[in-house]
């Protein structure tokens, strides 16, 4: 038996999971800007920056309106993107983009608060172009979103979303993230329609624990300690 055979034996079935979430977390930086294939469609990965204002506008004034609900600011209008920059500039926030052709389809940003007792939190903005999410560029972005607030030290992570954004939850599932609470319609869209929205959030240093202590088991056992 292997090691992460053994891992998944340690954890009554559910190693896959957790294997599965580590491979994720162990994702590296890549250094910027970044070309890559994905099924057979160059993407650029690059940090947001000041010159990118109106391309992010366009980019967010083309997606489904429902899918812009759970941001904490509409960045369909430029003074808010602008804002945002500036929240770049003065270091509270780490932004990647995705381009494809010169256009914006998708970005990650890991955002502190401005409050010194929440200082060791970040939340985690992902969103992507429908037309780009046959290609896992979410899960790419996600990743390197994750690989950026370890690299702030941050030792708690969280992401919010509508409860019907199955492919989001999905993909923050397989990073490790739990749901840590549902409020009911808590954001109201353009038409004035209530929708619950879906906090979850992950321990670092905890998951981190967690990992080292199954490996080191599965080790053990694989050695015959």
């Amino acid at each position: 038996m292997g090691v992460l055979q053994s891992v998944g034996r340690a954890l009554g079935g559910h190693g896959w999971k957790v294997a599965d979430q580590a491979a994720a977390q162990a994702a590296q930086k890549l250094e910027y800007p970044a070309v890559l294939n994905l099924d057979g469609t160059e993407i650029t990965l690059r940090l947001f920056e000041s010159g990118d204002r109106d391309a992010m506008v366009t980019f967010a004034r083309a997606q489904p309106v429902h899918d812009l609900l759970f941001l904490r600011r509409d960045i369909t209008q430029p003074a808010v993107v602008s804002a945002w920059l500036q929240d770049i500039e003065e270091g509270f926030n780490t932004t990647v983009i995705a381009t494809h052709d010169d256009a914006i389809v998708g970005y990650a940003g890991v955002n502190s608060d401005r409050m010194s007792w929440t200082r060791h939190v970040a939340e985690l903005r992902v969103l992507v172009d429908a037309s780009m999410r046959s290609k896992r560029l979410g899960r790419l972005l996600v990743e390197q979103a994750f690989a950026i607030a370890r690299e702030r030290d941050v030792k708690k992570m969280v992401a919010q979303m509508t409860t019907d954004q199955g492919g989001a939850i999905r993909v923050f599932t397989r990073m490790g993230f739990q749901r840590e609470a549902r409020l009911r319609n808590q954001v109201m869209d353009r038409d004035s329609v209530l929708h619950d929205l879906q906090i979850m959030s992950l321990d670092v240093d905890e998951f981190q624990a967690k990992i080292d202590v199954m490996m080191l088991s599965a080790q053990s056992e694989f050695m015959g300690i």
